[in-house]
């Protein structure tokens, strides 16, 4: 007697929030989310990914975004670049984000890490920005996809 062994369905299987795909210039990443706001909070850690190792971050001081755009796509490119702004302007790297409200114009989020110590936090690779080139985002069968290039 041989017993079929059915996968799981893909709703069902863990999934990584995030990967960098594979492009000539720039940096790109492929984004997952059960949620809008999970999406976006993924895009937030893949950002911090970029920039340094995130798992030497520690939760010392917590960032207040609110942001408006004219629609989700470009929502998402802006709060990539503020968070950028944010390190830019005093080496603030985020390790938790949490979405606290979003639709399809307006973000509110709070983003818990410190300030960059080159002591402590590796540096990886310096992203000048989130671009507009290939940005999609997309509902699949168990949420949101996204993809979005960042300016090395």
């Amino acid at each position: 007697m041989v017993h079929d062994k059915k996968k799981p369905e893909a709703s069902l299987r863990r999934r990584r929030p995030y990967r960098e795909l594979p492009h000539t210039a720039d940096l790109a990443w492929r984004l997952w989310g059960a949620s809008l706001p999970e999406l976006f909070e993924n895009a937030g850690c893949a950002l911090s990914a970029t920039l340094t190792d995130r798992r030497y971050l520690r939760r010392r001081a917590t960032r207040e975004v609110r942001l408006s755009a004219f629609d989700q796509e470009t929502l998402l490119v802006d709060w990539l670049n503020h968070l950028l702004y944010l390190f830019d302007l005093d080496g603030f790297l985020g390790r938790d984000f949490q979405v606290e409200s979003l639709t399809s114009e307006r973000l509110k989020a709070r983003v818990t890490g410190e300030s960059f110590d080159p002591t402590r936090h590796p540096e990886r690779t310096a992203v000048k920005a989130a671009t507009f080139h290939q940005l999609s985002i997309v509902p699949v069968g168990d949420g949101w996809q996204a993809t979005v290039v960042l300016d090395l």
